[in-house]
C-alpha cells in the first residue's frame, strides 16, 4: 500500500500540513473527514463533475490515476484529527442554526456533523464558517447536482441569515465549548 502522508505532501501547499484548510474558506479542512468521500471526491475532480480548476491539476497528475493512492491518502487523511477550533460565525442565531440543521441536516450527517462512513456523506463538523457558507450556497444553487435533492430544495428556499446561522451552528459542531451558553432561548 502507497505511504498516504507522502501523498499528501505536495497538498500541503493548499491544505495545510494540517490538514485544516484555510482561515478564509477558500480552503477545506481534510482532517477527519470520511475516507469514501475524500475518494469520491477525487474521482469527481479528476472527471470534471466537481469544478475548481486548482483541485482538477491536481486530480489529472499521474499519483491520482492510480486508485491505491488514492485509497492511501484518503485513508491518511480520515485518520488524522479534524480541527477541534475551526473560524465560527457571530453567533447570533445559533438557536436557528441548531433548529435547521435538526431538520435539514441530522438526518444524513449526523448529530455531530461527522456525516456517514459507508455512503459517502462528508464529515461537515470542523470546517471553517466561510467554507461552509460558500458551500450552502453551491448545494442551494445545485452546484453540479452533487447534492442531494432534498438538500438543495431545503437550502435554496432558505434566507440569507438562516444559511449564515446555519453555517455558523455547523461550524461549531466539533467545538463544545463554541456552543455553551450560546443556545439559550
Amino acid at each position: 500500500m502507497p505511504d498516504g502522508r507522502h501523498l499528501y505532501a505536495p497538498c500541503v501547499v493548499c491544505h495545510q500540513p494540517s490538514a485544516w484548510g484555510s482561515l478564509d474558506g477558500a480552503i477545506p479542512n481534510l482532517a477527519g473527514q470520511q475516507k469514501r468521500y475524500l475518494e469520491k471526491q477525487l474521482e469527481v475532480f479528476r472527471s470534471g463533475a466537481r469544478e475548481d480548476t486548482a483541485m482538477q491539476i491536481v486530480a489529472v497528475q499521474s499519483t491520482f490515476r492510480d486508485q491505491q493512492n488514492i485509497v492511501a491518502i484518503s485513508d491518511y487523511l480520515s485518520g488524522l484529527d479534524a480541527n477541534p477550533k475551526p473560524v465560527t460565525g457571530s453567533g447570533d442565531h445559533l438557536r436557528l442554526g441548531q433548529d435547521l440543521y435538526g431538520h435539514i441536516c441530522a438526518g444524513c450527517h449526523g448529530d455531530s456533523g461527522r456525516g456517514q462512513p459507508d455512503n459517502r456523506v462528508p464529515r461537515i463538523a470542523g470546517q471553517h464558517y466561510p467554507y461552509l457558507s460558500r458551500q450552502i450556497e453551491a448545494a442551494a444553487e445545485l452546484h453540479k447536482d452533487l447534492a442531494p435533492p432534498e438538500m438543495t430544495s431545503a437550502l435554496r428556499a432558505m434566507l440569507p441569515q438562516e444559511k449564515a446561522a446555519l453555517a455558523d451552528y455547523i461550524s461549531r459542531l466539533s467545538n463544545p465549548e463554541a456552543m455553551h451558553g450560546s443556545l439559550s432561548p
